[in-house]
């Protein structure tokens, strides 16, 4: 299991990276095409509206992963166990879960809504069912992460009331 993780880890890297070097040679394409040659590749801008859309929320749970995402501190620094701030950090957790389910059953009527109506692109003509998708793919990864630090963090839990700390 831990093997398939680590692969998806990889991709999700690969992914995020080279979409990346590709906005920005896409951007700076765009840059040069109007200020030197006075064209424009009209696709260029939505194309790079959807990879960063895409970047957006995969990002989300590569961000997870590496415990990345803004925390609000404050209610942190009002308790002082170590036990009521992993109850909190459970908590929020949970939230957080429930969130991103909603997220996934949304974001997927939203996409089949697209589909089913043909939606497409104003400038490239692509279906915006593929950028829509985007929202509950990555809602199901951050899903996936937040279930790994859920059970690392109950087990934690666990281990510090069995006498661990």
């Amino acid at each position: 299991m831990k093997k398939l993780f680590n692969f998806y880890n990889k991709i999700e890297e690969y992914l995020l990276v080279y979409s990346l070097v590709f906005n920005v040679i896409l951007v700076f394409s765009q840059v040069i095409m109007r200020s030197i040659f006075n064209l424009s590749l009209s696709w260029s801008e939505e194309l790079s509206r959807y990879i960063f859309i895409w970047q957006i929320w995969l990002g989300t749970s590569i961000a997870i992963k590496e415990d990345k995402h803004i925390n609000v501190e404050l209610i942190y620094q009002i308790v002082k166990s170590k036990k009521a701030k992993k109850i909190i950090s459970i908590v929020g957790m949970l939230i957080w879960l429930g969130f991103s389910v909603f997220l996934v059953q949304s974001g997927t009527e939203l996409a089949i809504s697209m589909f089913k109506r043909n939606a497409i692109s104003s400038g490239m003509r692509i279906p915006l069912y593929l950028i829509y998708v985007s929202l509950p793919i990555s809602s199901l990864a951050v899903i996936f992460r937040l279930i790994g630090r859920l059970y690392n963090s109950i087990k934690d839990l666990t281990i510090d009331e069995g006498g661990g700390s």
